[in-house]
């Protein structure tokens, strides 16, 4: 007698990467980790360690001041280099642009920003910038940052 295989298990779906681990991301938790990553970016480097994904990787569209131009940065370079960054900029503040977008099923949250600074010859700086965070875990686990020389319009 030949013996038939067993049935293969029904496949499951694919666990999403989003902050819960397979529920989707909601509004209020991305914008809640939107806002941490603001609190980073403006001093509280701290709250790196329970913001911050162990393996995560910011990735700059442009140079960034003190990076190459395929920089990529771990956690704690992350945190050398935002309290190096803040060092050489007087009075540096970020601050959220309006709304962020949340993909709760791509468990991405994508925002605009403006920083704001005083330059060494004593004269204002803003500029504005816009940042992807992808989460998992409940963690932001990478971010692609593009940061340009104007600000946006009104």
């Amino acid at each position: 007698m030949t013996r038939m295989p067993a049935a293969a298990a029904a496949p499951t779906a694919a666990p999403t990467s989003t902050s819960t681990g397979t529920d989707p991301l909601t509004r209020a938790q991305g914008t809640a980790l939107l806002d941490g990553w603001t609190r980073l970016w403006n001093g509280d480097l701290p709250l790196a360690e329970e913001l911050i994904a162990p393996d995560f990787r910011l990735r700059f569209a442009n140079t960034a001041p003190g990076t190459g131009p395929d920089a990529t940065l771990d956690r704690p370079d992350l945190t050398a280099f935002i309290g190096a960054h803040r060092q050489e900029r007087l009075g540096l503040t970020y601050a959220v642009d309006g709304p962020p977008v949340v993909d709760g099923a791509r468990a991405e949250v994508a925002a605009r920003w403006t920083a704001t600074y005083t330059d060494g010859s004593g004269d204002p700086v803003t500029k504005s910038g816009i940042d992807l965070l992808a989460i998992a875990d409940g963690r932001i686990a990478a971010v692609w940052s593009l940061t340009g020389d104007r600000r946006f319009a009104p």
